[in-house]
């Protein structure tokens, strides 16, 4: 009986389109494009769209700020150039970063390691330099939160990401679409709010 009651709770979220409240919450930090340096959190191997997406953002944050170093913080064995890491590195050249200005961080596998692996860098001042975190929309929050937690005074983030279009795709768009993407957020809103608390619990954010 309580599956069944949450599972039509579920459902009538996504009828709703309530889930987008808990989206903007999740999403919703602090921005400044000035920061002394841009980080960049992984998403996986590329190519896959996520990655790709914050890639495209980074990139875009650096154009606005020249200045800006970006440490890509990805777990990467030797040797770097056949790993993932190294791949994300040539996408950002490939758009326009200045190779000079990017750095790797290789040793962290979860949100609370780049907090932690970043910080160890000889390269940046958590107290006195600036951050801006560059990640998913659901994973901006624990993200700020973590590297909070482990003594970072300025840091800010963005997703870079705008409301896309309206578009026509005929009827029945709402079934065919809209549904199922809103059923595909809560999964991961669901995850990321057990993360929060864990991190709350643990001491990691």
């Amino acid at each position: 009986m309580t599956t069944g009651v949450l599972s039509l709770l579920v459902i009538g979220i996504a009828f709703t389109g309530n889930e987008r409240i808990a989206v903007k919450w999740l999403s919703s930090v602090d921005y400044k494009s000035d920061c002394d340096f841009i980080v960049l959190l992984p998403a996986g191997p590329i190519p896959n769209p996520t990655m790709l997406t914050r890639i495209v953002v980074a990139s875009r944050e650096f154009k606005k700020n020249p200045q800006a170093k970006i440490i890509i913080s990805l777990v990467a064995d030797p040797p770097l150039e056949s790993s993932s890491i190294w791949e994300i590195r040539d996408e950002l050249i490939l758009r326009g970063v200045v190779k000079e200005n990017i750095f790797l961080e290789i040793k962290a596998r979860n949100t609370a390691e780049h907090a932690k692996y970043v910080k160890e860098t000889r390269l940046i001042d958590p107290i006195k330099h600036s951050f801006l975190i560059v990640t998913s929309p659901l994973h901006m929050r624990r993200s700020v939160m973590a590297f909070k937690a482990v003594g970072f005074s300025h840091i800010y983030g963005t997703t870079g990401l705008k409301a896309p279009p309206k578009e026509n795709l005929g009827w029945g768009q709402f079934f065919r679409y809209d549904i199922w993407n809103a059923l595909h957020t809560e999964i991961g809103i669901m995850r990321e709010i057990v993360a929060i608390i864990y991190y709350k619990v643990t001491g990691k954010a």
